[in-house]
């Protein structure tokens, strides 16, 4: 499965020209070191994964057959882009240092914004994934970035761009001794005096997150789209807990300390 790129998709109203969206893919193949397809076909999509428009270009082959997708917002800039029907050169597998300097240099020739460190990691089909996260105002906003996909000998597979809006920044934040008293009277309530010791609160983090309903909190009104900074709780068990529960993440909001849902690791 390819990261990131957001199918399914329903059709939209008309794409931009397909002068300049063909323009815009040209400069991209080219920049990605692809070959010139025989022809293109363009279309302008709402992606449901995030909800927004895209104009979306097919690179063909002479025989129409499709070798490349790639998709851009409504402001000409990268979203996605993916090589269809890749055969893996026989060469030898590079290194995680290789494939991280191949990407870094990927990003920087597509003049893509992907500051500090990323990490590469082997994927389980083959090849690599390297990753650059978001960071807002210092702190990360996970699933947010930029990632690149490579096969195993280095060949440009795919590159995905996410990026959410995030809502205002609260002027006051609670600090992390507070976030961790909400989490704790939070555990109190829900476990008791019998299975609240198997809860620990293994670590405290600032992150830009999506409210939920997983503990049937109410999320915000307006939140819709919208990313918020809260404290993230990391919850361990043990004992008895643990056979039903594996952990827990739960989410403050940083200005009021509003229950902002979280997860739960089954």
């Amino acid at each position: 499965m390819l990261v990131g790129l957001g199918r399914p998709t329903v059709p939209a109203a008309a794409a931009q020209p397909a002068t300049a969206l063909a323009a815009l893919a040209a400069d991209l193949d080219q920049r990605l070191g692809l070959p010139a397809p025989a022809g293109r076909r363009s279309e302008r999509l709402v992606d449901a994964a995030r909800g927004k428009p895209v104009d979306e270009v097919t690179d063909l082959a002479g025989d129409g057959t499709p070798i490349a997708v790639s998709r851009f917002d409504l402001d000409g800039g990268l979203v996605s882009s993916v090589r269809l029907g890749l055969t893996p050169a026989a060469l030898s597998p590079i290194p995680p240092a290789q494939a991280t300097a191949s990407a870094t240099a990927l990003v920087a020739r597509l003049a893509i914004p992907a500051g500090g460190t990323p990490l590469t990691t082997p994927r389980s089909s083959g090849g690599w994934l390297v990753r650059w996260v978001r960071v807002a105002g210092g702190v990360p906003v996970p699933g947010d970035g930029v990632s690149i996909q490579l096969t195993a000998a280095g060949q440009f597979h795919a590159v995905v761009r996410t990026s959410h809006r995030l809502a205002p920044r609260p002027p006051v934040a609670i600090d992390e001794a507070v976030a961790r008293g909400l989490a704790g009277s939070r555990l109190d309530h829900w476990l008791g005096p019998d299975l609240r010791p198997d809860a620990t609160i293994a670590g405290l983090a600032l992150a830009w997150v999506a409210p939920n309903d997983t503990f049937g909190d109410p999320i915000p009104a307006g939140s819709a789209g919208l990313l918020h900074l809260a404290w993230i709780a990391r919850v361990t068990t043990s004992g008895v807990l643990a056979d039903r529960v594996a952990g827990l993440e739960l989410a403050f909001d940083a200005g009021d300390g509003a229950p902002l849902g979280g997860d739960l690791l089954e």
